[in-house]
């Protein structure tokens, strides 16, 4: 068992037999989507962060395992919804639920998600945790639109790139931080403090992510590998090595970005460029930077097993080759 999962594995099994009894439906056609799901969960980060993040603080309570359903939730209905959007048919090395299911299903499973954690909140009064996921769930909507938006016109700036991952990833591990915090009553600076380490962790989450696009591009990860080259996206590696590139590697770039189909001669002459250009290099360098600056933050908490967790999981994160 990875050390970050074994540090609070107690924790992880009381939000396991929670978070499954939470799904429950009369849906037969629901029921077989979330058992599908429930095969292969992936490791529950998010939600590990809401745990750790009011463990961090004081005791665990009912209110912090609410907020960690509600935010596991609120993930598995955007991956659900990203995957019809980005036409995935792969997901955690197995088929997505559109694959199976087709788009109509899977969007009305993603809205059953979304409301089941609705639900959830407003069945305990839980309306400052309601609040946190609404606001995350609207910048979500809002990066993904700007993603969208700039691949459409491959004009990214460096500037771009941070403002969408912070609203597409940040958003949402900012508020499981944030959640895990309000949930054990911390004080106004305390939550602030836990909410800028959730957003720190999400940064390094999506670089390294980008950084693990550049693996062969048909290797089977959880997404394959070369995915953001194939839907037209500029990542962080490559938009560093955008800056070195001649004008005649640049528009050899943005015509295999432009395609809708990519050949592996063409997903490999990328590759090679941004490896070239120490694109990839460049974001680990900064991966690092992140990694530095929360250990720092981590000095103002007290020494606990979740302080420990949090430590594992941030190495786990860096080290992760999937």
């Amino acid at each position: 068992m990875i050390g970050f999962l074994k540090t609070i594995e107690k924790e992880i099994g009381v939000f396991d037999k929670k978070f499954k009894n939470s799904l429950s439906t009369k849906a037969k056609l629901l029921h077989k989507v979330t058992n599908y799901l429930g095969q292969n969960p992936g490791k529950k980060i998010r939600p590990i962060c809401t745990i750790i993040s009011a463990g961090l603080v004081n005791n665990i309570t009912d209110k912090t395992y609410r907020g960690a359903i509600l935010i596991e939730l609120l993930h598995t209905a955007t991956l659900i919804h990203d995957d019809i959007v980005d036409d995935a048919h792969l997901r955690r090395s197995q088929l997505s639920i559109n694959a199976i299911w087709k788009n109509k299903i899977s969007v009305l499973s993603g809205d059953y998600f979304l409301a089941k954690g609705l639900r959830l909140a407003i069945l305990h009064e839980d309306y400052q945790i309601l609040n946190v996921t609404s606001y995350a769930v609207e910048k979500m909507v809002e990066g993904e639109l700007i993603q969208i938006e700039k691949t459409k016109k491959l004009n990214l700036i460096e500037k771009d790139y941070f403002e969408i991952i912070k609203l597409k990833t940040g958003a949402l591990f900012s508020a499981a931080f944030k959640i895990g915090a309000i949930s054990v009553n911390s004080d106004k600076n305390l939550i602030q403090k836990l909410e800028s380490i959730g957003l720190k962790l999400g940064i390094l989450f999506q670089i390294k992510d980008d950084v693990l696009d550049y693996n062969n591009p048909y290797s089977i990860t959880g997404k394959k590998s070369g995915n953001d080259i194939k839907e037209g996206k500029i990542n962080l590696p490559l938009l560093y090595a955008l800056k070195k590139m001649t004008l005649l590697e640049k528009n050899m770039v943005y015509k295999i970005l432009r395609k809708k189909i990519n050949t592996l001669d063409e997903l490999e002459l990328v590759q090679k460029l941004v490896i070239q250009y120490d694109g990839i290099k460049e974001a680990e360098l900064l991966i690092q930077k992140y990694y530095t600056d929360l250990m720092k933050d981590l000095d103002n908490f007290r020494i606990c097993k979740y302080k420990e967790a949090l430590v594992l999981l941030l190495d786990f994160l860096i080290h992760r080759d999937r």
